[in-house]
């Protein structure tokens, strides 16, 4: 198949003719020197009529998400030849390297023809050219439908399916549960139902359960009376009348305290709270969006989750968040974004990636393809520890240790849980494990300036060592990620009292304190 034969027009177009196939093999760039092209697509859906797509500098074209005009690879370090043919033929798909060029797939030289199932196409494949570009074969559906990002990013059809239902339920008053797994995105849903919907200019107010104090959980979340229990000095109207007119995010439904769960089910049957305290029930206008990674079957069974809650859950609607390993195509997308936020001068990234044919990349596409191909158990939150590892490291310049900083994050990501140990020679017998409490990490962070690389030097620590703790901090970690303000607006809303919002967060007093004097 010539360029000629590939789309010239956009592909994101309605299809003309019928090909008999509701999917069909694409390319997506997951990493490309040129940093702008990553997350572009090039749809192979004539290889059902022409047998074989090369692919070479010049073709296919790949077309940016709902783009108009498509670009071919227009690499130097590409062959104008074809490198790589994929064949369709009686049914079956063929992977064969063209020329001596270094291919990879899926971490391994393509030396013989490979065969492709339906199966490999929707895991996605990872192939690494002239270990400059970095590129995922996998099936998507026609027509190609990609709609705005809503902050849902990726170009990848499982997160298109993610965008549409919440487009299609923004607008209803309906309860929604979204479920997934740990980092898979549904804060982010969650804001996309708000803001793409009717309560848009009233408030979102986020409540994570599985870290609801649960002393005063039925305070936070109803509201209290005055004099209802020591130190209510005051009414408060709680987290349902807070949110009036606008969205609240039970996130971790599943981990409510057994106490709170009645009330919470007469809220979304009745949106009726009772304040601690009171004596009658106040109706609240509230949209209300769930969320959880529990098996809630399991807490039902296990008498931890309440039945009726439970069913209430299950006729809500549901849109269940993919995790990254099943859209490995927008690891590239993910990770530059990512990347692009965490750095002080974003523009400094493209800047490193521009080296002559004898530098290595700051970032190099077989780095990026280990990470894509890994299985990023955290989703999401695993690209961001990565981001910010990577962004720690930027003020080295092109000899920053970024291979090794992707290999200590593989590594760490496929070793078991184990007890963290001092750091040391391999060939010393390994001393007991050390406890990097909550209150020596952050010390060690304000000392740093809120710099993880440099708190980890501070504790005499490995980078790997540090961010495995953090890692498995979720209290400290969602601190650390929380912005000063909007800690300084919760601060305000419990009255002021340091000691009933560390309780409610998790941490401790000291803890709070010194992140909300963090330079804003």
């Amino acid at each position: 198949m010539s360029a000629d034969d590939t789309l010239t027009v956009s592909p994101f177009d309605s299809l003309t003719g019928n090909s008999g196939l509701l999917s069909a093999p694409a390319l997506t760039i997951v990493w490309h020197p040129h940093l702008d092209r990553i997350g572009q697509i090039a749809p192979l859906k004539n290889l059902v009529e022409v047998d074989v797509a090369h692919v070479s500098r010049s073709e296919p074209l790949f077309f940016p998400p709902g783009g108009e005009t498509g670009e071919p690879i227009a690499h130097r370090f590409i062959s104008k030849s074809p490198v790589l043919d994929l064949s369709f033929k009686r049914g079956t798909f063929e992977l064969r390297r063209m020329q001596d060029d270094q291919v990879e797939v899926d971490g391994e030289l393509l030396n013989a023809p490979q065969r492709i199932s339906e199966t490999d196409l929707r895991r996605g494949m990872i192939i690494t050219l002239a270990r400059r570009i970095v590129l995922c074969l996998h099936s998507v559906h026609f027509p190609i439908s990609r709609s705005p990002s809503l902050g849902l990013l990726g170009t990848s059809d499982a997160i298109e399916d993610v965008r549409r239902l919440v487009t299609r339920q923004a607008p209803k008053e309906t309860l929604v549960l979204l479920r997934g797994e740990s980092g898979s995105g549904k804060e982010l849903a969650a804001a996309a139902l708000h803001h793409v919907g009717p309560r848009a200019a009233r408030p979102f107010l986020v409540k994570n359960m599985a870290l609801l104090g649960r002393e005063r959980a039925e305070a936070d979340l109803f509201g209290h009376k005055k004099g209802a229990f020591t130190g209510a000095i005051a009414d408060s109207a709680g987290l349902f009348r807070s949110a009036s007119g606008g969205t609240v995010f039970l996130d971790e439904i599943g981990e409510v305290t057994p106490e709170v769960q009645p009330m919470l089910l007469r809220v979304l049957e009745d949106k009726k709270v009772q304040p601690v305290g009171a004596t009658e029930s106040i109706k609240v206008d509230v949209r209300i969006v769930a969320a959880t990674d529990a098996k809630l079957e399991m807490a039902v069974t296990e008498q931890r989750f309440l039945p009726s809650l439970y069913n209430r859950l299950l006729s809500a609607f549901v849109i269940k968040l993919p995790p990254l390993r099943e859209r490995r195509e927008d690891v590239g997308v993910l990770l530059l974004h990512l990347l692009r936020k965490e750095l002080p001068n974003p523009s400094v990234l493209q800047r490193l990636q521009d080296t002559d044919a004898h530098v290595r990349p700051w970032l190099s596409a077989r780095d990026v393809a280990a990470v894509a191909r890994s299985p990023l158990a955290a989703n999401v939150r695993s690209l961001l520890a990565l981001a910010r590892r990577l962004a720690d490291a930027i003020d080295d310049g092109p000899k920053a240790r970024t291979h090794a900083i992707v290999g200590e994050f593989l590594a760490e990501s496929a070793m078991p849980e184990l007890p963290i140990p001092i750091d040391g020679p391999d060939d010393q017998p390994t001393p007991p494990p050390i406890t990097l409490d909550a209150d020596r990490m952050t010390a060690a962070l304000e000392r740093a300036g809120w710099q993880r690389l440099k708190a980890a030097e501070l504790l005499g620590v490995s980078r790997r060592t540090f961010y495995r703790w953090l890692e498995r901090d979720a209290h400290l970690r969602a601190l650390l990620d929380a912005d000063p303000q909007e800690l300084q607006r919760k601060l305000a809303a419990s009255g002021g009292e340091t000691q009933r919002l560390a309780a409610d967060l998790g941490t401790s007093p000291a803890i709070l304190q010194r992140l909300l004097a963090r330079k804003r």
